[in-house]
């Protein structure tokens, strides 16, 4: 694996999370480190920026990628295979349980996600908006 550029580590990581992780879990959180800096990286170079000249040239970038990263880690990590539940109820007396389902744009099934908000704090669009300015017509016409 290469080096990793924004610097997030497994144990700053595991120490914001509210209960202790297990060896699984924290194996897991080195892929899912290099997975969210791959998807920074990846969205700043479709916005033509590039993430080691944002680390060195833009002010304050470093600190908001590093807390993007590890709220996108934490996501996965805490949400685990409950991704997608919107709400879960169980009954005792006639054994009933059931699972609603939502997308909650947080977090996937082990993948990391860089949500609309993370993306306005790195300083890019949030996904499928327009971008630019339509054309004003001029007597009916379209220029």
């Amino acid at each position: 694996m290469s080096e990793l550029q924004i610097g997030v580590t497994a144990e700053e990581v595991a120490l914001r999370i509210p209960r202790p992780l297990d060896e699984d879990e924290l194996d897991l959180l080195e892929l899912l480190i290099a997975d969210a800096e791959g998807e920074i990286a990846d969205a700043l170079a479709v916005a033509g920026r590039d993430l080691a000249l944002d680390l060195a040239r833009r002010p304050g970038f470093a600190g908001t990628a590093r807390r993007v990263m590890r709220e996108m880690v934490a996501a996965v990590v805490l949400v685990g295979g409950n991704a997608g539940q919107a709400s879960v109820t169980s009954s005792t007396g006639a054994q009933s349980d059931s699972v609603r389902f939502a997308d909650t744009r947080s977090s996937r099934w082990g993948q990391v996600v860089l949500t609309d908000d993370q993306r306005a704090r790195l300083g890019l669009a949030p996904v499928g908006l327009p971008r630019g300015r339509f054309p004003k017509s001029r007597v009916g016409r379209w220029v």
